[in-house]
């Protein structure tokens, strides 16, 4: 088990290999071991604690685009045999991919700072306690948003816009600005018994954002956008793990999270004819029981049956735009947004779930390990928000996902080659779908989301990893998704105002390719008594996918190119690394949306870029 402090809202996450101690890749429902349940998987990151030695880590990286990293860390015992401490400080800036052709200025700045403090202590033998301390601030430039003509619609005014081949050429008359700032603490206490070991995890985090976005990425203001969010949260977990018995060991826990977040988002539509924001506020608390046990029936088989008990409730206000104050008399009003509003009447609903596991797993001998798995997920329901008013409305229900899967992990040929291999398949009931929507307020269009649907989702992944030899490491992985709608209500396909069911029924998932592949290899040579160098190659294939419900901006696959070589000396100490990403500068992007009338804008990945990397390890 590891430290784990569940993310209430996605702004400011920083995920830096530099201070990573593992990252473990959870699919499928997950929730009868720990933390929060989800639906769809889970990433698990464990950052490293600090040893019983001193230690010194440093890092420098400076590439392409004005790239500079920096990162530091030291640790070491602070009271000899009781406290350890760690502390560390990343720092990222750039200075963008993107040239503003408007205004002659590159464009996508940024600049981060984290400062990770950890403290462990040992007050007696079996008890331990470790905190963790973070402060994560970004400033810099918005996404940058690139404006793509749709024939037929309604034409900009003095737009260049951009072509295929020059995707990191934009043209925005208001670039826009991003800054969030995060502070977390996480308390891990562990308690060791003669029947196992009592962990509690007390999380606290707080996160403030501030961005504008000229999302319709063009010198026209169709459609810029701002937003301000406050989101802080508490949680508490409690776990009590036995392995004392041979037949059997299981984790037994509760969990408890409370989250509150305010907020508003201002829009400036069709060249400042519309001006107008809209707020929310919302109170979240889940509560939960787990637990997990494993029989082992015999040397090679195991039974695991495991459970959870899920209640969450809410509470919500949420107005539409046009109702929330801005200083018109400004020359930019929504870059002025207040959390003052009238939010009106509190809505509040609740929804209970038991989510159970089932699996069976195999291991003929330590090297050959097959699985099966049944497990139920919850998602829980809610009100749609963002851009409407929720007065007096129904929230929409809990979504639920029955997950299914079978597996192979095994090493093969002298345990040269290691091999595994998964087949899925999900069933969704009550599938919650976000669609964009028109509206008669002069905003253009909001969101909204409801219980569209019942899907399935199957599909297989592998990946190998062979040595052949000694100095070569070959490594491969494929994934297939079929995705599809079993049935898809109250969704207008056409536009006449009249749902489509039939139509809907057809359409294809958003933001889920059917292949994706990547390979790489990598080659150890020695320099003589000086060290080793690493030399690498990478490409990742993603497929063709759509980023909207009507399946009209679609994204067609794109490959990826990347190398390193790097070289390592004999004692360990010295590390440097040349790089490069994007090799072949493929254009691609990673979201899009349609705009209506304006067109579609594109949200695209970074091009080639290059860099050198000089890393002390003491």
């Amino acid at each position: 088990m590891t430290t784990t402090l569940t993310q209430g809202a996605n702004y400011g996450s920083l995920l830096d290999t530099f201070d990573i101690e593992s990252v473990e890749m959870l699919r499928g429902p997950q929730g009868t071991l720990f933390g929060r349940n989800v639906t769809g998987g889970a990433v698990v990151v464990k950052t490293k604690r600090p040893g019983d030695e001193f230690d010194f880590a440093a890092e420098a990286v400076v590439g392409s685009y004005g790239r500079k990293d920096i990162s530091l860390a030291v640790e070491g015992p602070l009271i000899d045999g009781k406290l350890t401490g760690r502390l560390v400080v990343l720092d990222r800036s750039m200075d963008g991919y993107f040239n503003n052709t408007y205004s002659g200025k590159d464009f996508g700045e940024s600049d981060s700072t984290l400062v990770r403090g950890t403290l462990s202590y040992t007050p007696i033998d079996r008890l331990s306690l470790t905190a963790i301390f973070e402060d994560y601030s970004e400033d810099g430039d918005s996404q940058a948003a690139v404006g793509i003509e749709v024939p037929g619609n309604l034409p900009y005014t003095q737009v260049n816009f951009r072509q295929p081949n020059d995707w990191w050429d934009i043209r925005l008359d208001n670039p826009g600005t991003a800054k969030n700032d995060v502070q977390s603490a996480t308390l891990q206490v562990d308690w060791e018994l003669d029947q196992g070991m009592i962990t509690s995890i007390t999380g606290y985090r707080d996160v403030s954002v501030d961005n504008l976005t000229d999302f319709d990425g063009s010198e026209f203001s169709g459609f810029n956008r701002s937003l301000i969010m406050e989101q802080d949260q508490f949680s508490q977990e409690l776990r009590f793990a036995s392995t004392h018995s041979e037949t059997y060991e299981y984790t037994l826990g509760a969990y408890f999270f409370q989250s509150e977040q305010d907020y508003r988002e201002g829009r400036d539509i069709n060249n400042h004819s519309a001006v107008i924001a809209s707020g929310s506020h919302l109170d979240q608390d889940s509560v939960a029981l787990f637990g997990e046990v494993d029989v082992h029936l015999n040397e090679t088989l195991t039974l695991t049956l495991g459970g959870r008990y899920t209640r969450e409730s809410i509470e919500a206000q949420s107005v539409a735009f046009g109702s929330c104050p801005l200083n018109l008399a400004l020359a930019d009003p929504i870059n002025n947004l207040s959390l003052s509003c009238d939010l009106g009447v509190t809505q509040d609903a609740d929804w209970n779930d038991l989510s159970p596991k089932v699996g069976l797993t195999w291991q003929p001998s330590d090297s050959q390990l097959l699985y099966a798995s049944a497990t139920r997920g919850f998602r829980s329901g809610g009100y749609s928000m963002r851009g409407n008013t929720i007065n007096n409305i129904d929230p929409f229900d809990a979504e639920e996902v029955t997950a299914y899967e079978i597996g192979y992990k095994g090493d093969l040929l002298n345990k040269s080659l290691r091999f595994n291999s998964a087949i899925y398949f999900n069933k969704y009931d009550d599938l919650q779908r976000t669609v964009i929507v028109p509206t008669s307020t002069g905003s253009g269009v909001v969101q909204s989301t409801g219980n569209a649907a019942k899907a399935t989702i199957q599909g297989l992944e592998m990946d190998v990893i062979y040595q052949p030899l000694d100095s070569l490491v070959l490594t491969a992985s494929y994934g297939l998704t079929d995705a599809s709608f079993d049935s898809y209500a109250g969704f207008d396909v056409d536009g006449d105002g009249i749902a489509d069911p039939g139509l809907a029924k057809d359409l294809d998932f958003t933001r889920v390719p059917d292949e994706s592949y990547s390979a790489s290899g990598t080659w150890y040579l020695s320099v003589m008594d000086l060290g080793e160098v690493a030399l690498r190659v990478a490409v990742s294939k993603t497929g063709s996918q759509y980023f909207d419900d009507l399946n009209t901006v679609k994204e067609p696959s794109y490959t990826l190119w990347d190398a390193s070589a790097t070289f390592t000396d004999v004692g360990g100490h010295w590390t440097f690394a040349l790089f490069g990403k994007n090799l072949k500068n493929e254009e691609y992007a990673y979201y899009g949306s349609t705009l209506g009338a304006l067109g579609e804008n594109r949200f695209v990945g970074a091009p080639r870029t290059v860099g050198l990397k000089v890393a002390y390890q003491y």
